[in-house]
């Protein structure tokens, strides 16, 4: 009797495991059992995953739901590996205005016409505003294959605290205030508030006005159309021509200003200029200078006119306490009006001062409430700092203005606890064609003189000739 081969013995299909070429995926194929070959059991694929280097990401409730639903002759994926997740830096999150690309541009004004002056922006704080936000670099998460292989991330990079200057740290949220008002300069190495703007270089329209709490200096020219406004001192190594300065202190101009009848120069200390021509000019300190021409003068002061040929030509001059000149008119008999001590524009003003600061005072109090919620809104929302940067413009020429009238009323009211008039107006030359005014009193002049010194007496002008130095 021959063997008959028994059908249940026939040899099963192997179990297929395949493994995806980057080691992320594994898939399975159960071929249907032959015969009566028992279902497969979960010990048995588990040891031809293994077998196939299948390591890690098994999902092994999924192996059950197919070995249970007998899912044979499928492609299943069965295992799925991790990727690794790289840290993420970390970084400041900045909230004062700096400038960008946006702000590299001229500004549409509602008419058409090209607002230049919006080209460039200073980033300034007030004292106490938030800074800086510094987010804390994160960790990388290692990643696996289904092979077992370990994917190592790329670790956040991390910054130490930076070198601080003029700001301090709050290391509970990560924050960084400004102990003083200023500009900012800010990288992850250094923040720095400086209450000192300092530009190397012109400004003209493609650089923009200033308008900066603090002192500016600027080392080169400015040009017709900006102004310039500081709290502080403004200083300018070269000249200024057809551009509108001032600065809550001194201003400095070495190179001499060209005013075209039409810029301000404003501040409540005092003013050194080489020249001054064609411009309007207040101060609430002295004026020094080496000439002036054709200018309208208003001066808590004196005028110190330094050159020995330096001249006070044209215009109409007002300087409480006096004007120390060499050469006064011109030899064309040119309209020169000096102007000094107790006049009835003088009390006006000196009456008048008072209340232009209240007002101020009132409008700064509230703009430092807009700034104070701006800063805390921006926080939260960057953009914010946009709406900061003009609110702190505006609180620089609001200081800078309350500044310059507290030192004109401080002159003046100086002038009147005096019960004599102690100013005086002395020249080497006096040309016809000036009027000299002490007080309420007029005197024309219409023959030149020579080595004069007014003085106001009495109700009178009076003049003489051997108080000056030969």
């Amino acid at each position: 009797m021959s063997d008959i081969p028994n059908m249940d013995d026939e040899m099963d299909d192997p179990i297929k495991i395949e493994i995806s070429e980057d080691k992320m995926e594994a898939y399975i194929t159960l071929p249907t059992p032959k015969g009566n070959r028992p279902a497969y059991g979960q010990m048995e694929v588990m040891g031809a995953l293994d077998e196939a280097g299948v390591k890690a990401g098994i999902d092994k409730m999924h192996l059950s739901d197919v070995l249970l639903n007998q899912m044979y002759d499928e492609r299943i994926l069965i295992a799925k590996g991790s990727p690794s997740e790289d840290g993420i830096d970390g970084y400041f999150e900045y909230f004062f205005h700096k400038k960008d690309a946006k702000s590299g541009k001229p500004r549409i004004l509602d008419d058409g016409s090209v607002d230049y002056t919006s080209v460039n922006t200073v980033g300034t704080v007030a004292e106490g505003s938030l800074i800086a936000v510094y987010t804390p670099a994160t960790p990388g998460k290692f990643g696996y294959t289904v092979t077992g292989d370990l994917l190592k991330p790329r670790q956040g990079k991390g910054y130490p605290v930076p070198n601080l200057i003029g700001c301090r740290y709050d290391e509970e949220n990560y924050s960084y205030y400004s102990l003083i008002d200023g500009k900012v300069e800010a990288t992850p190495s250094k923040i720095e508030v400086k209450s000192v703007l300092d530009i190397n270089r012109d400004v003209n329209v493609a650089y923009g006005s200033i308008h900066f709490i603090g002192d500016v200096n600027i080392y080169g020219d400015v040009d017709s159309g900006v102004e310039i406004t500081a709290s502080g001192n403004v200083t300018i190594s070269g000249t200024v021509q057809g551009s509108s300065i001032n600065a809550g202190d001194d201003i400095i101009v070495r190179g001499g200003v060209i005013g075209e009848n039409k810029v301000k120069l404003v501040c409540g200390g005092n003013l050194e200029s080489r020249f001054l021509q064609y411009c309007h000019v207040v101060t609430g300190g002295d004026i020094t200078a080496k000439s002036i021409l054709d200018c309208n003068i208003y001066s808590g002061g004196m005028i110190k006119i330094e050159d020995k040929n330096g001249s006070v030509s044209g215009g109409d001059i007002y300087c409480a306490r006096g004007m120390d000149g060499k050469i006064f008119g011109n030899p064309r008999k040119i309209k020169t009006k000096l102007t000094i001590g107790k006049t009835n524009e003088a009390l006006s003003r000196k009456l008048e001062y008072p209340k232009l600061i209240s007002e101020i005072e009132v409008k700064l109090k509230a703009i430092t409430s807009r700034e104070m919620i701006l800063n805390k809104e921006a926080k939260e929302n960057h953009s914010k700092s946009n709406l900061l940067y003009i609110v702190r413009q505006n609180k620089a020429n609001l200081l800078t203005e309350k500044k310059q009238l507290e030192a004109l009323f401080y002159a003046l009211d100086s002038l009147y606890t005096y019960e004599k008039n102690s100013g005086y107006i002395h020249g080497t030359h006096f040309y016809p064609g000036v009027i000299v005014c002490i007080d309420s009193n007029e005197k024309q002049i219409s023959d030149e003189l020579v080595r004069v010194r007014f003085r106001g007496c009495e109700g009178k002008i009076t003049y003489s000739m051997d108080e000056m130095e030969l």
